[in-house]
Order: structure tokens, then sequence, then C-alpha cells
């Protein structure tokens, strides 16, 4: 390799860091972020069944179920249809991430959330974060050891409608 390719190589590498790789985040951050699956169920359905299912799971338990339809009416807003927000937590999962001053920022994402929706064409989902994508960009780290075993319980909650983790 001659010193002109590899300083071509590097402006080609400089400009992909540069404006590509961002680009690419930029696209895909809704569905890396975010993840989102179709409910076979109706909407009141879902929301009752992830309940179930959450207060089945060993550990885990609701904390309340907010009416966000309801929630954003009563202060002024527009309608926005069937919107429920499913609050739950596992206390000894909970108590471990809070217990540690190092970990004890992770409460911020407590109690977890799964959103239920039924969008403009009636079709219902259920939206979540990515707890996958966290665990694996804190890997290594106490948190993201207490948040494998949350991950799997979720996939667990959720097996019925074949909801699996992945980054996209």
């Amino acid at each position: 390799m001659n010193k002109r390719s590899f300083i071509g190589g590097l402006i080609i590498g400089a400009v992909a860091a540069l404006f590509i790789v961002p680009l690419l985040i930029k696209f895909s951050a809704q569905t890396m972020l975010f993840k989102q699956v179709v409910s076979p169920y109706s909407f009141e359905k879902t929301v009752n069944l992830i309940t179930q299912r959450i207060s089945k799971q060993p550990g885990w338990h609701v904390v309340t179920v907010i009416n966000q339809e309801e929630e954003i009416k009563k202060y002024g807003g527009p309608d926005v249809g069937k919107v429920a927000i499913i609050k739950f937590c596992n206390a000894k999962y909970a108590g471990k991430m809070l217990s540690d001053d190092d970990t004890k920022f992770m409460a911020v994402k407590m109690p977890l959330s799964i959103a239920v929706y039924e969008n403009s064409k009636g079709v219902v989902k259920i939206s979540l974060m990515n707890g996958y994508l966290l665990t694996r960009l804190l890997s290594g780290t106490k948190e993201a050891k207490i948040m494998e075993h949350v991950v799997r319980d979720i996939q667990s909650i959720l097996g019925f409608v074949h909801f699996r983790y992945s980054i996209f």
C-alpha cells in the first residue's frame, strides 16, 4: 500500500465515521430504542392479558395501569384514542438495583412500562423500550446483569405475541 492509498482510505473512513454512521443511527433509532408488536387481540383484552401475565410471572406485580386517553383529556389535551400504560415492577430486581449507589440512577426507568394503544386504523399495538439494547450498551456492569433477568422475564410476559428483543 502506498502513501496515497493510505491517505485516501483515511479520508473515506473519516467521512463515513462523521456522516454515514450518524445517519444510519438516526434512521434506525426508532426501531433500535423502541419495540412495537401488533396484538392479535382487542385493546381491552390485550391490556388485561398483559396485566394478568405480569401478575403470574414470579416476583412481578402491576403498579398501576394509566388510562392515558383520559389523562390527556382531563388536562385539556385532544382525544388521542385508546392508550394504556402498564407500570410494573419486580421488588427483587428493583431492590438490587436501588440498594447500590452505583446503580441507583436506573430509578429513572422504574417502574417499567409497557404501552398498549390502538392506532387510527384500529390496529392494537404493544410498545416498550428496547431493554435488550440497553443491556448490551451497559454490558459488563452491575445494572446490565440485573437487566438481563428483566429482559428474559419481559419476553416471557409478552410470549403470547411471540415477542423477542433484538437490536433492530
